[in-house]
């Protein structure tokens, strides 16, 4: 029966289906409660679907991109001399063995140049110069550093992120209490498509008490950007080091996490996650390592990092820093004004959902690689997402870990509620410890049935 009015009351066993279609005007339909279950059931799958879809013809494009770029580098790049042949070497000799090309290859598509190719070239060939027997173990490791970072010439990958706005705006729909962070993310990736430029959005600071999504987003964000993630945790005094290397002279003196990913790795615009930054306030001796931040949050000044172990000048101005933190006010000013500042909200009933449906998804695909395996698995039911829901992310993880595990031990493709019921039990206790002292937020109360 339709009707252009809804009805005052509406009978036990029905309710109100906005229907769609070429009608004048709002249109309702009373329908049987369990012909509207069905269609909204109907109506989540055709989502799913479709999400799956343009998840499925973004990755075939950028695997097309990728392809592309590839084969017309190796159509330009020179053939790199043959690697000599080691036999009874010692590391040392092994090391002084190596070989750089003369020239560096051509510039493929959506590269940035990292460090200078005549600067390197120079410390190669002067770090064989006959060094003391102390310094040989650390030449040793440099040489092989410098030789594996200018095999492929001084360029890195900084990917051209076809369909950004929909990614982003999926991001936003899956973690709604990040909106304003996915706008600040959209602005710069905007003005990078404009100017044809490479997007560095400015340092983020995320705050907020534990468990609201924080290093999910930071993950889910560096997805997007189609990069790495690097967490750098600053809860111990060797941050500083940990970022750009220790001191040379120190006898086990190692290169930065910074050298690691941008002239060892593959890109140049990683997201690095500076996790529970308001820990680094204070090290030992009054050092704070937090400090050591100002010139790598610096646009001028992170064009030119030095890597204290190796002592080699590198370009980080593309990396791209969110840091996490619980109190502000434990980080220095200099340190915090380099920040676009944003306090996360704990995501209310609908962003739980939609964030316990999102983290299963990605733990899915990340335990389960082979797309074909994949689409075996039926999705959780409702009742089992809402038992996600009340977890903290990292909680949502390991249960849905603990599902699959349980679902592929048994040749299941299905998930038993049993599945989640080891940390479901947690849930109500977990939720009790997280409530405001002062009283403040919404009262939660969760009710377990059993059958």
């Amino acid at each position: 029966m339709a009707s252009k009015k809804k009805p005052s009351r509406v009978p036990p066993g029905y309710g109100i289906h906005e229907a769609a279609g070429d009608f004048p005007e709002p249109t309702g339909l009373l329908l049987p409660r369990g012909v509207l279950d069905q269609l909204e059931f109907e109506q989540v799958e055709l989502d799913r679907l479709l999400r799956e879809e343009i998840a499925r013809k973004r990755a075939e494009a950028d695997a097309a991109h990728k392809a592309r770029v590839e084969e017309e580098w190796r159509s330009r790049a020179p053939t790199p001399p043959p690697a000599p042949v080691a036999r009874n070497l010692t590391p040392y000799q092994a090391a002084q063995a190596l070989t750089i090309p003369d020239e560096p290859p051509p510039a493929p598509p959506d590269t940035v140049a990292v460090f200078d190719w005549e600067a390197a070239r120079a410390r190669f060939e002067a770090l064989k110069k006959h060094p003391s027997a102390v310094e040989r173990e650390i030449i040793t490791r440099d040489l092989q550093h410098f030789a594996k970072a200018m095999a492929r010439g001084p360029w890195r990958s900084v990917a051209r992120v076809i369909g950004w706005r929909n990614d982003l705006k999926q991001l936003a729909s899956e973690m709604p209490n990040f909106a304003a962070v996915v706008d600040a993310i959209q602005r710069a990736m905007a003005l990078a498509e404009l100017s044809d430029r490479p997007a560095t959005p400015q340092p983020i600071l995320l705050l907020g008490a534990p468990g609201v999504g924080k290093t999910h987003f930071t993950q889910r964000l560096a997805e997007v950007l189609r990069t790495t993630v690097h967490r750098q945790p600053f809860d111990n005094p060797q941050s500083n080091s940990a970022l750009r290397g220790s001191e040379r002279h120190w006898s086990n003196s190692a290169v930065g996490a910074l050298w690691e990913l941008i002239m060892l790795g593959e890109r140049a615009n990683p997201v690095v996650l500076l996790d529970e930054l308001d820990k680094g306030a204070q090290g030992g001796n009054h050092y704070r390592p937090v400090d050591a931040l100002l010139s790598l949050l610096e646009p001028i000044t992170s064009s030119k990092v030095k890597d204290v172990s190796v002592d080699f000048e590198f370009n980080a101005s593309h990396v791209v820093y969110v840091a996490t933190a619980n109190d502000a006010n434990r980080i220095s000013e200099p340190v915090r004004s380099r920040f676009l500042e944003f306090f996360i909200e704990a995501p209310d009933i609908d962003g739980r959902l939609v964030l316990a449906n999102s983290i299963f998804l990605a733990t899915l695909e990340r335990m389960v690689p082979r797309e074909e395996v994949r689409v075996t698995f039926a999705r959780p039911t409702d009742v089992q997402i809402c038992r996600l829901a009340w977890m903290t992310p990292r909680e949502i993880r390991m249960a849905s870990e603990r599902a699959l595990g349980a679902a592929a031990y048994e040749g299941r493709r299905h998930f038993e509620d049993r599945d989640f019921d080891a940390l479901a039990r947690r849930a109500p206790d977990a939720l009790i410890s997280r409530r405001p002292k002062d009283g403040g937020g919404d009262d939660l109360s969760v009710f377990l049935v059993r059958s």
